[in-house]
């Protein structure tokens, strides 16, 4: 159905487009006074619809006065060059300005007598023909412009030698040198690249684009190419390979599981979460605290959709990092914002491309460092678990060795890692079709993304589909995006990745029969210290019949409309309203292990089910107005006024069922009964958001900048005294390289300052913070009515979380470009922190919300990027890139219930034996608290301890833990080179970080807080302390006491590691188009993960392994 529906769709517009003719050009009335007449060319062309193409240098310096009463389109241009050096060619599509010949003592520059032609045409770096491209004879008037299939033709003097210039907008100028002979010379395909300094002229910001000659905030931008060649894994891991400032947390647990949501920050950790208790665990609020904004084509989208884009389909990303880049967003900026832009649908022939890749996840096991058989044998008997105190029990013990024993000696010694892993194959595909003209433009796409992880059974599918249609009409354009999305995640039977690293390697995994034991060992003895101790077998409830699956459906459609009432003004009005709706399933065998202990009446509960359903609807609109001017050629001005409106409302509901004994039924409604004392569970929310911004934008002469941004805004979200609140930022500039006295020195491209100040806002959280809570009593009634009972105290006065941010930057661009240095300075500082107060016990509650608390973060950023080689001639490139940040977090205050839980932490002894999440004023947020540690005394084997007054004690208390270090490293970034010879591309990144510290808490677990029955890491046997004399790291291997936080564990965490490697091919167009009947063919061929050097040695993907993914691709135009 969905197929038939868009294939009619498709047809309409194909149908429409052969319908449409270009429109007729209208007549020109307008008034110039001391006008740029590069300003008043573009003028005249907006007005006219006529496209009209010249070179910016060219016309630099000259200006027109004149009055234009509804003339053509080519009287316009008479009135407007007048008597000036130029003259205008039309050749139907585009009407070029050039310079008239010069001529010298009447003989001129280059004749045209006796003269050959010098062909070809000009195409993009995907094959693409470029119309309107300036093919112009160096040091003269003479030359062409290419047509609308990028040809050209160029009349050259027999003899004469030339050099050629191409140029065009948005890429980097090719100069070849011909020496004309007798014949005519075809010069093929020239390939114009993109050069991406000119491609971030203009600053996407998502609501006002700004250009980047005076655009005073923080913000990078990448095209489709660079993010298609930095990570094949996902849009997320390209963007961290091409700016570190986006950082993604380091999960050593989840590894590179498909279907785990990453920790993304921009610029530091500015927010904690609301709720204290989430402060101690790995909790969803701890992640999208300080999560960053998404935005694609003006609208919100969530970070999962993010992660399911079709990357095809994007035509470039835009980083936003300061206030001034992000204060258009009020309260939703000041984590950062991420841009995205959909791909820009070009006028010409229909073309279809598709992309396909195949991927290989392969499991990266090479952290783990576990004892085998024998080894575990012979730490077992170091450490005494085969010594009891009476003879029986001797006895007992000394035949479970034995058997042992015997099953080593026969060659027992099973790899448990290798079972639940596997070499993951998936592929990815992407068809698109566009087309149409200068009236309307068309496309749709269709995409799937099958991921399958490393863990067997683990997978992540995809479905996309895209339909894009743009109608322009006399001053009037009209847009439709429609994008739908499906998705649905499994994860794997085999469970967490840890069970596997327990198990011993003496275990057989496997019966006579071949199929897994359910039971590995089962040993019973009364007197022992395990008693009754069974050992399962995970791959027996690997192989049973489960499910454990979620996906979402979203449908959105973004509609847009723009109305240009003159050249100098136009309005925008935009509609964006989604719909997702949720499920999950999780279904346990009766027959599996969790039930083993289910008896009497608890018998008939074996065999479980949980469902999940939730739907989500948002609706947005935006209008904004917007006005730019220039004034007496020195004076530019632009206006922008505008508000959005939104709504969003969700629900979700979850029921467990229990009884499900029929083995393979995967069936909620098999179920006998609820949860045991359960019953279904659901939650809804609704939030609104209204706001009113502005942007006033200065520019003179091209040399100093100001602007000022602002938006009042309004949410549901807060207390009814708070409701509304202004954020603002403005910022100004200098661009030196405009002034006089550097305009002689023609290395220096761009110099520009710029600085920004501001305040932007967040509420990453709960939309009911604000108000007093209620909830029923668990479904309860009496005589058919519920009651409700107060959940929690409402704060009418909550406000919004502020973050004040200062921005110092410099944009450098020297030798021609080739070398490219972005300087940024930052100082953040998040005040009226949301976090919990606490209340009297009188009051029946332990706390509210308030904004308490204050977080700053400082840093620099430096980006260098360094064009090498450039060999045109051999068309051959290699560039390099350094790019580093630095980021201190500080906490400024905090709330007394945070006070409360640190004197907790400090007072008691908890079971957790990991360092103490502790939040004090003057550390970072990532600081690292423990006891001190003098190491292990060689004549006991205990650890030493040193307490707050230095001396030195056996005993570990809670009240000497102090700072020993910060987990944020002072210093990270990437490093990268590209290589292009000849259609050959080579792309390497590589990330480092230096100078930060970790709590290395698997060694501790793997090494000291091991429970003995279970497989650790060989260090166990080799690097504990045994004997009296030992210089040993660990406490004895008979010491079986819980090690808690100690500085013992603590390590520099200083990595180095390969991030990306692309190599790719394309074709040349000649071959493709005679061998293949194709446009464009590339082969690509991308590796992530190469390699992980770091100086702590420890396991990396405790819950779910990393891997390493290799992808091939093949990209094809038609």
């Amino acid at each position: 159905m969905k197929s038939s529906v868009l294939m009619c769709l498709l047809a309409t517009m194909l149908l429409l487009s052969t319908q449409l003719y270009a429109q007729p050009k209208k007549n020109v009335t307008i008034t110039f006074k001391n006008e740029q007449l590069a300003s008043a060319l573009k003028k005249i062309g907006n007005v006219s619809g006529s496209k009209i193409v010249f070179n910016t240098e060219d016309v630099r310096g000259f200006t027109t006065t004149c009055t234009i009463q509804s003339a053509t389109v080519e009287k316009a241009l008479e009135l407007v060059i007048g008597d000036k050096p130029f003259i205008y060619k039309n050749d139907g599509e585009f009407i070029s300005v050039v310079k008239k010949r010069v001529t010298t003592g009447g003989t001129p520059a280059i004749a045209s007598t006796q003269a050959r032609a010098i062909t070809g045409t000009v195409i993009d770096s995907d094959k693409l023909e470029l119309p309107g491209v300036n093919v112009a004879i160096k040091g003269t008037a003479k030359g062409a412009i290419t047509a609308t299939d990028g040809s050209f033709s160029v009349l050259v003097p027999i003899g004469h030698t030339v050099t050629l210039v191409f140029s065009y907008v948005g890429m980097e100028s090719l100069e070849k040198v011909i020496t004309m002979g007798n014949e005519n010379i075809g010069l093929g395909k020239v390939i114009l690249n993109e050069d991406h300094s000119q491609l971030a002229e203009v600053v996407v910001t998502g609501v006002f684009n700004k250009p980047r000659e005076s655009y005073t905030g923080a913000a990078t931008s990448f095209t489709k190419k660079q993010l298609q060649e930095s990570g094949s894994r996902s849009m997320i891991s390209a963007l961290k390979n091409l700016d570190p400032s986006f950082n993604i947390a380091d999960n050593v647990l989840i590894g590179s599981d498909p279907n785990s949501l990453p920790s993304i920050t921009i610029r530091g950790a500015s927010s904690l979460p609301t709720d204290v208790k989430d402060l101690q665990v790995s909790s969803e609020n701890q992640r999208t605290a300080n999560q960053p904004l998404f935005i694609m084509d003006g609208f919100e989208i969530t970070l999962t959709r993010f992660m399911d884009l079709d990357e095809s389909q994007i035509e470039n990303i835009t980083l936003l990092k300061d206030a001034n880049a992000t204060a258009l967003y009020g309260s939703k900026g000041s984590n950062g914002v991420v841009v995205i832009t959909s791909k820009v649908i070009p006028a010409g022939k229909l073309r279809i491309s598709y992309k396909g890749t195949l991927s290989i996840e392969a499991p990266d096991l090479t952290s783990y460092n576990l004892m085998n058989a024998s080894e575990k044998l012979a730490y077992e008997k170091a450490a005494g678990l085969y010594v009891a105190d009476n003879a029986i029990d001797e006895q007992g013990l000394l035949d479970l060795y034995n058997k042992r024993q015997l099953d080593v000696t026969r060659g027992v010694d099973t790899y448990w890692l290798k079972y639940p892993v596997r070499t993951g194959v998936g592929s990815r595909h992407s068809l698109s079709i566009d087309g149409g003209n200068e009236g309307l433009r068309y496309g749709a796409s269709i995409g799937f993304n099958d991921v399958e992880g490393a863990m067997k059974g683990s997978s992540r599918k995809v479905f996309t589909g895209n339909m894009f249609l743009l109608y322009k009409h006399k001053n009037w354009t009209f847009q439709n995006n429609l994008q739908i999305t499906s998705s649905k995640s499994s994860n794997s039977p085999y469970g967490s990745f840890n069970q596997y690293c327990n198990l011993n390697s003496y275990y057989m995994p496997f019966g006579e029969d071949g199929n897994p034991e359910k039971i590995l060992e089962n040993v019973t003895y009364a007197s022992l210290n395990y008693r009754t101790n069974k050992v399962y077998n995970p791959l027996y409830d690997a192989y049973l019949p489960s499910r454990n699956t979620s996906e979402y459906i979203d449908i959105t459609n973004n509609f847009a409309v723009e109305w240009h009432i003159s050249p100098e003004l136009f309005v925008r009005g935009q509609f964006s309203y989604t719909k997702q709706t949720t499920r999950s399933d999780v279904y346990v065998s009766a027959e599996h292990s969790m039930f083993d202990e289910f008896v009497g009446d608890d018998y008939s509960r074996k065999g479980r089910y949980t469902m999940g359903n939730g739907s989500f609807n948002k609706y947005t609109g935006q209008l904004t107005l917007n006005y730019s001017k220039e004034f007496k050629d020195v004076h530019q001005v632009f206006a922008g006024l505008g508000m959005t409106l939104d709504e969003s409302k969700s629900e979700s509901y979850s029921v467990v069922g229990e009884g499900i004994s029929v083995l393979n039924m995967d069936f909620l409604g098999m179920a006998n009964q609820y949860y045991k004392d359960g019953r279904p569970f659901g939650v809804e929310s609704i939030s609104r958001d209204a706001g009113f911004l502005f942007n006033f934008r200065y520019t003179y002469d091209r040399r100093y900048f100001f602007d000022l941004n602002g938006k009042y805004d309004g949410s549901s979200q807060f207390g009814s005294e708070s409701r509304f609140a202004p954020f603002w930022s403005t910022g100004a500039g200098w661009n030196m390289q405009n002034e006089e006295f550097l305009l002689e020195h023609k290395w220096i491209n761009i110099a520009r300052l710029r600085a920004s100040y501001g305040v932007t806002g967040s509420q990453n959280f709960a939309s009911y913070l604000g108000f007093r809570s209620y909830q029923d009593y668990g479904g309860k009634s009496t005589q058919g009515w519920y009651g409700v009972y107060l959940m929690a105290f409402g704060n009418p006065d909550l406000q919004w979380q502020k973050t004040t941010q200062l921005n110092l930057g410099l944009d450098l661009e020297l030798l021609n470009r080739r070398l490219d240095i972005t300087f940024d300075w930052y100082n953040k500082v998040t005040d009226d922190l949301l976090s919990d107060v606490n209340l009297p016990l009188s009051s029946g509650f332990q706390n509210y919300k308030s904004n308490i608390g204050k977080v700053q973060n400082q840093g620099v950023e430096l980006y260098i990027n360094g064009t090498i080689i450039q060999n045109v001639e051999h068309d051959f490139r290699w560039r390099m890139g350094v790019k580093m940040i630095h980021n201190k977090n500080t906490i400024k205050s905090i709330s007394n219930s945070l006070q409360a839980m640190n004197d907790d932490l400090l007072s008691t002894t908890k079971d957790d034996y990991n360092p103490s999440f502790l939040y004090k004023e003057g550390e970072s947020i990532n600081t690292i608290y423990a006891v001190r540690s003098k190491g292990i005394d060689p004549g006991s084997g205990k650890e030493i301890y040193i307490k707050q007054d230095g001396t030195e004690t056996f005993t570990w208390d809670a009240k000497d833990q102090v700072a020993c270090g910060v987990a944020s490293p002072k210093l990270e970034g990437t490093v990268n080179a590209y290589v292009y010879w000849k259609g050959l591309s080579l792309n390497a990144i590589f990330g480092y970080r230096w100078g930060g510290y970790a709590y290395n808490a698997t060694l501790a677990n793997k090494v000291e807080n091991i429970f003995p029955y279970n497989n650790a890491d060989r260090r166990v046997l080799y690097d504990r302390w045994k004997q009296p004399g030992d210089l040993a790291a660990y406490k004895s291997v008979k010491d079986f006491t819980k090690t808690r936080a100690t500085t013992r564990f603590l390590f520099k965490d200083n990595a180095f590691y390969g991030s990306s490697l692309n190599l790719g091919y394309e074709f040349p167009t000649e071959w493709t188009r005679k061998h293949l009947h194709l446009e464009y063919l590339s082969l690509n061929g991308n590796v992530e993960d190469l390699f992980y050097w770091s100086t702590i040695k420890r396991e990396r993907g405790t819950d779910y392994p990393f891997s390493r993914k290799v992808s091939f691709s093949i990209t094809a135009r038609f």
